[in-house]
């Protein structure tokens, strides 16, 4: 019922759209200008009879042309306009079959005209029928107005316009022409259109609501006319009913579709991904799937089971390297448990020598023992494996006061520290072997006179720790065979084997990186005769995080 109901409000807008139109054409009738030319000014002559000339109806029906010819010209269902004045003139021109007033009409007694008075400039419509006073008519509608004048109100006469029954055409929007009806009726139920020209039209004014018949009644507004749509219901049964087995088949069709795809679709799709999570539910099998039936597809079925083959094998490869890592961490512990051996025999002995140089007043023994004694107490300190870089640097200095003694002070040690970072956290025993490498290597066991410098700064939240010297340097083949080393994974044998890795660079590398991460560590630059510089870079870490 919604389609019917569509079509009869698009019906009643186009109905009223008309009548707006209309109304609108009559109003142009009663404009009123004091400087250009105005028809209410031309009918205030013939308001009386003797005040007007033969000329003046000549020109008169001259001056409402352009008026009339305009309207008739873009409405094409408007047969004539015309004006009946009170003295009996009759102005205005015809124009569908060549219709015109028959000569010496007069509407005065006519009940179209006392209608249209007695409304007092409403719009007045007829009904459909055949005018007796126009020449050569057919079944028209005709619209009428009482004309006034605006400033004195006196009546100038009856604005008529004669319409084909087109005017109120409906055949546009009946989208169910072949079985559903439009029709407009007045006020007395008189037929003024039809879209059905074969039935009677008694019995489509009549019609009514039924069970053999849908009737939709809609009214026009300001006007007493009403839009009727009546549909046979049988028609509509059938149209239904056909609708209804079009319908089922189409259900039916789209479920056999919907079958065979869901089919295609579970063969396709569903199978693999059931067999990937049955393999991955399957403890028994942890390798990678080696059959190429499903990991040659280019569709996601494809990614997803080459996907999950790189997953096994990196998981292989992070307990791989965990187990390694653990292995070497444990193989760091038990060097460290092995330094503590006889640690109390080795400090009581190291307090002996330090008594005897005093008593025999032997400054530089004394002063070897005692930070030989705080190295070794250090380097063994196993409470954790961070120090603050203030007790760091403290073991470099008992290192050097020990190398001063032995070397005759032929080298010097320069600090340069950012003083924030005195209490931050880092790894001990990483700065102690790398002054002993510039040393031993850079300074050639103190062969040459020379400097360390080691700078101590903040860069990108990260410290670095440089130790730099003035020694021999080394080559562009010594440096990039130093930086392959740094280079390679870790190696390990077995738990107590002990291999020149163990300690030097490399060690301190490796620990770096066990304990930190692989961003971190050492990094190497040097220019032979020039000197050599060491950078270690570690996190931020203050104490007591």
């Amino acid at each position: 019922m919604s389609v019917l109901d569509n079509i009869g409000s698009n019906a009643q807008y186009k109905i009223n759209q008309r009548l707006s139109e209309i109304n609108d054409m009559t109003s142009t009738f009663q404009l009123y200008t004091e400087n250009t030319y105005s028809i209410i000014d031309d009918l205030k002559k013939y308001e009386k009879e003797g005040n007007y000339t033969y000329y003046d109806i000549v020109k008169s029906r001259n001056n409402m042309r352009f008026t009339c010819q305009n309207i008739i010209y873009t409405n094409d269902f408007v047969n004539g306009i015309f004006i009946f004045t009170p003295s009996g003139v009759n102005l205005g021109y015809g124009w569908g079959n060549n219709i015109d007033i028959k000569y010496e009409y007069e509407p005065f007694e006519d009940k179209w005209y006392k209608d249209a008075v007695a409304l007092k400039g409403k719009l007045y419509i007829s009904d459909n029928s055949t005018k007796n006073f126009i020449l050569n008519a057919d079944r028209s509608i005709s619209f009428a107005r009482a004309l006034y004048d605006v400033n004195t109100h006196d009546f100038l006469g009856v604005l008529f316009i004669d319409c084909s029954p087109d005017v109120f055409e409906l055949d546009s929007i009946n989208t169910l022409s072949d079985i559903a009806v439009l029709s407009v009726v007045d006020g007395n139920n008189n037929l003024l259109y039809t879209t059905d020209n074969s039935s009677d039209e008694k019995t489509i004014v009549n019609q009514k609501s039924s069970k053999q018949q849908y009737v939709l009644e809609l009214p026009a507004k300001k006007y007493n006319l009403k839009i009727k749509l009546s549909l046979p219901l049988s028609e509509l049964t059938a149209r239904y009913n056909y609708t209804k087995v079009t319908l089922i088949i189409l259900v039916i069709v789209c479920t056999v579709v919907l079958a065979i795809i869901s089919y295609i679709l579970s063969v396709y799709l569903t199978k693999p991904i059931t067999a990937l999570s049955d393999r991955m539910g399957d403890k028994s099998k942890k390798g990678p799937i080696t059959s190429r039936k499903y990991l040659n597809r280019v569709d996601e079925v494809g990614v997803l089971y080459n996907e999950y083959n790189n997953m096994i094998i990196e998981i292989n490869r992070y307990i791989k390297e965990e187990f390694q890592n653990k292995l070497i961490l444990l193989d760091t512990q038990m060097k460290s448990l092995e330094a503590q051996i006889n640690s109390h025999f080795l400090y009581n002995t190291l307090e002996a020598i330090n008594s005897i140089a005093e008593i025999e007043n032997v400054e530089s023994i004394s002063t070897i023992a005692l930070a030989l004694g705080d190295m070794f107490r250090y380097s063994i300190k196993t409470e954790s494996e961070l120090v603050t870089l203030a007790e760091e640097l403290q073991h470099v200095k008992n290192y050097v006061s020990i190398q001063e003694i032995r070397y005759n002070y032929s080298f010097t040690v320069s600090y340069e520290i950012e003083e924030h970072l005195y209490q931050t956290r880092i790894l001990k025993l990483i700065i102690q072997p790398v002054v002993e490498n510039a040393l031993f290597h850079g300074l050639n066991h103190c062969v040459i006179e020379g400097n360390i410098h080691i700078k101590v700064h903040e860069e990108n939240e990260n410290i670095c720790i440089s130790i730099t010297d003035n020694g021999l340097g080394m080559s562009p083949e010594q440096v990039e065979q130093i930086r392959t080393a740094l280079a390679k994974p870790t190696s390990f044998t077995s738990l107590g084997h002990r291999t020149k890795e163990s300690i030097g660079l490399k060690n301190i590398h490796s620990r770096i990186q066990l304990y930190y991460g692989v961003q971190y560590g050492l990094t190497i630059s040097s220019e032979e005769k020039i000197g050599t510089s060491i950078t270690v870079n570690l996190p931020i870490i203050k104490e007591g995080v």
